[in-house]
């Protein structure tokens, strides 16, 4: 609600006739969007950050008539995904613009299987101390984007290295884990280079291992994280692939997109240019 007047009046600024639909509670988003009927629209607009982004693609890939473009703007916590399209000082003008324009371009997305369910990502998933972060992190919005690095030292005293099991490239690890992200784009958090190898369009899926360390040469790492040479350390693997599962000694929380939503054991597999996101 915060943007909404300076939305509708951008859109009026770029000759953008709009339906506008308020979402009331978590995943209604996705009720809307899957029981919609698309064929009336242009494109399809997600309003927020990340986690409002994932759930207007769950809608979507449950809608039969999933074929129009999706755009995005970026007015959530960590708006990390809207990167992949503008650069981070982009205002809400220019991406409105962006999508007065009409040009498109073709994302992969993930799609991730638990033992009860199948859904699907657009920016990253993680578990372990990741999603450790970004619980904390969603009970400190008010901090806008300091939430996570807020999450980050405060789950820092809790370190915990668990058993996990990792199947991928048709090798199979056994590791000491402390947490995992597979990624699709670069950004996570807003200003976390994750991924600096990810393209959005490469059918491929980054993965992040990192295994058991102490709690100083985590805090030691974690400023690399913001320029991406974190992943040169001796603590962090860095693996494509097209698909990977994972399964876990302990009951293992996962976060996609910045949403706590489902559980281990999973099975993640890139779909290539699955979607097309209104683009520069």
């Amino acid at each position: 609600m915060r943007y909404l007047k300076q939305i509708r009046q951008l859109f009026v600024k770029h000759g953008i006739q709009a339906e506008i639909i308020i979402t009331k509670y978590s995943r209604h988003a996705t009720e809307i969007v899957a029981q919609a009927d698309l064929t009336k629209y242009k494109a399809l607009i997600s309003a927020g950050g990340d986690g409002s982004f994932f759930d207007v693609l769950n809608g979507f890939m449950k809608n039969k008539n999933n074929h129009i473009p999706l755009g995005i703007l970026p007015v959530g916590t960590g708006n990390s995904l809207s990167r992949d399209i503008l650069s981070a000082d982009s205002s809400l003008d220019e991406f409105v613009a962006l999508i007065a324009k009409g040009n498109t371009k073709a994302f992969d997305i993930g799609k991730v299987q638990t033992q009860n369910e199948i859904f699907y990502f657009a920016n990253m998933m993680g578990f372990g101390f990741t999603t450790d972060v970004t619980a904390t992190a969603s009970k400190l919005k008010f901090m806008r984007m300091l939430s996570y690095s807020a999450g980050v030292f405060y789950n820092t005293i809790k370190l915990k290295s668990y058993k996990l099991k990792m199947l991928v490239n048709q090798k199979i690890f056994d590791l000491d884990n402390v947490f995992i992200t597979v990624s699709n784009s670069k950004y996570t958090g807003g200003n976390y280079l994750i991924a600096p190898k990810a393209e959005i369009d490469d059918g491929k899926l980054d993965i992040v291992v990192v295994n058991k360390l102490r709690r100083r040469d985590l805090l030691r790492t974690f400023p690399k994280i913001f320029d991406g040479s974190y992943i040169h350390t001796k603590f962090v693997d860095y693996i494509q692939a097209e698909q990977v599962k994972f399964e876990a000694e302990t009951e293992k929380t996962i976060s996609p997109d910045g949403e706590l939503f489902g559980k281990l054991p999973i099975h993640i597999s890139t779909i290539p240019k699955a979607i097309h996101i209104l683009s520069a």
